[in-house]
């Protein structure tokens, strides 16, 4: 605005003037909402998936010294020394369950990130679900990954979803070609490619929730690799189940994939030796022990890894239940009696006769709770709106326990129970009154702030299962015996159980002017 306007018959003498107003020019970005592309985009991913998220912080890892041979083959193929020929795109590491794949894709995971040549990570985890259809969160948390470390693509990506918010509810192949294949060609095409070959790792595929999403994670990531339309390779870690064995051995999948096979071998059991004593120095570390002479002993630390029959899952489930006892060595003992001379001569011969011990540690009057807690956990996928969340609020309700009695059954598992708080919702130590059931001592807040099963499922924390071998003893009955919680009397117990709830709500509710129901 010019100085002065409409002045009329002014006179100033001896005096400076500085021109203060300012000229603004606002380029948006956003949406009216206040939203960019990339905040949509955060929305669509899951964030708890990452290598470095907090959810993953007590993830297994690989002691140093162990698994040399499987973290160089990986270093070898993902990160090849200059010169070397080009390697094949795909990496499948497959495994049963317990042997170890979890920790070196964590342990490759961070290792890359340091030389950076990490694109990004993907861990299936059941303690790390944060919605229902994880397989439509994959492509969306890849890039979201991406995006935080190459602007040019991140810039990109904001005006592809600003654009069309509905790419992120497309099928996965329309959002691998929309978020990730076309954004990168175009870079390439104008010079602003990323230079350099970097590895995603995706961990844990036999965990996503369907059969058929696993198998097109793979085709969809396979078409992209032998076409060459990106700068990355695909490192895969999982069981072989038969629909993965077939998609990954398939003609035109298996010409572009280096396998790797990781056995349950007593070849491992020198890297469990280590596992082992580098843990229980830790815990005595942790508790300013001394101890002296050496615990455990040698011929304790032996028939642990005899036990384990190379599985690092029997390993670190040990060394959880001895670090959370009172008296780590009273566990110690109990462990190494329990598993010294299992029932059977199967591969998980040691591990189901640990399980067993847990089980039975449970005081009895207890044990019909914590049985249905389990049968709960086990089935949880198929509780009307609960997704894959897990919620001790939740649980408690259906279990009929108030905070601090359910808290209190799941310390009795605490040795392959998860058990994560959430800080970003309501703090239920404000009720002051821990006796009281969740549901019955917050209604207000349930109904003005637990509308959608997403937030539902997180009140309070969420509780999972540490590894998915637990969830595979406690439905076989010829593993956990009368345990099993697919046993006849268990299957009439639940049905009971959810029975006595159904009619205990249903007294609850009250409609104005209906009368008497």
């Amino acid at each position: 605005m010019p100085l002065f306007t409409d002045s009329r018959n002014t006179t100033i003498n001896n005096s400076n003037f500085v021109d203060q107003s300012i000229n603004n020019t606002i380029v948006s970005t956003s949406l009216t909402n206040g939203q960019t592309g990339i905040d949509i985009l955060l929305e669509a991913s899951n964030p708890n998936a990452a290598h470095d998220s907090s959810a993953r912080d007590y993830a297994p890892r690989c002691q140093p010294g162990t698994r040399e041979q499987y973290i160089e083959d990986i270093f070898g193929w993902g990160a090849p020394a200059i010169g070397a020929d080009e390697s094949l795109p795909l990496f499948w590491m497959k495994g049963p369950a317990g042997v170890g794949k979890s920790a070196i894709a964590q342990t490759c995971a961070e290792e890359l990130r340091k030389l950076g040549r990490l694109g990004a990570a993907f861990f299936f985890a059941v303690n790390v679900r944060d919605d229902a259809d994880d397989a439509e969160r994959f492509f969306p948390t890849i890039a979201y990954q991406l995006s935080t470390e190459f602007p040019d693509y991140r810039d990109l990506l904001d005006q592809r979803i600003r654009h069309d918010r509905t790419i992120l509810k497309k099928t996965m192949a329309m959002q691998f070609k929309t978020l990730i294949a076309e954004p990168f060609q175009e870079l390439e095409k104008t010079g602003k490619g990323i230079g350099r070959r970097l590895v995603i790792i995706v961990d844990g595929l036999d965990e996503c929730k369907r059969a058929d999403d696993q198998s097109r994670i793979i085709r969809i990531v396979a078409a992209a690799a032998r076409d060459g339309v990106t700068p990355f390779r695909w490192a895969f870690f999982s069981r072989p189940e038969p629909h993965i064995e077939a998609t990954f051995t398939s003609y035109d999948i298996a010409l572009v994939t280096f396998t790797v096979l990781l056995p349950v071998s007593d070849n491992a059991n020198s890297d469990i030796e280590l596992y082992l004593r580098s843990g229980f120095e830790d815990i005595l570390r942790r508790r300013n022990i001394p101890v002296k002479p050496q615990w455990p002993s040698d011929n304790d630390i032996q028939a642990l890894v005899r036990a384990a029959k190379g599985l690092f899952m029997y390993a670190a489930t040990v060394l959880r239940d001895v670090d959370q006892a009172g008296s780590p060595s009273e566990v110690l003992r109990a462990v190494c009696a329990a598993t010294s001379n299992p029932t059977n001569g199967s591969l998980f011969a040691g591990l189901d006769a640990f399980y067993m011990l847990i089980m039975q540690r449970i005081p009895p009057e207890r044990l019909p709770t914590i049985l249905l807690l389990c049968r709960l956990l086990c089935s949880g996928e198929s509780y009307p709106g609960s997704g894959t969340y897990s919620g001790v609020m939740q649980w408690s309700n259906l279990l009929r326990l108030s905070e601090i009695d359910f808290r209190a059954a799941c310390n009795q598992l605490s040795a392959v129970l998860y058990a994560r708080e959430h800080s970003d919702f309501f703090d239920f130590s404000q009720l002051g009154d821990t006796d009281r059931s969740f549901w019955h001592a917050a209604p207000a807040f349930v109904e003005a702030q637990a509308g959608t099963a997403h937030v539902v499922g997180r009140l309070g924390g969420s509780i999972h299962f540490y590894h998915k071998s637990f969830y595979d003893f406690l439905i076989d009955p010829t593993r956990s015996g009368p345990f099993c919680i697919r046993s006849s009397p268990m299957h009439n117990a639940y049905f009971k159980h959810c029975l006595e709830v159904i009619f205990e709500y249903e007294e609850s509710y009250r409609f104005q002017g209906s009368g008497e129901l």
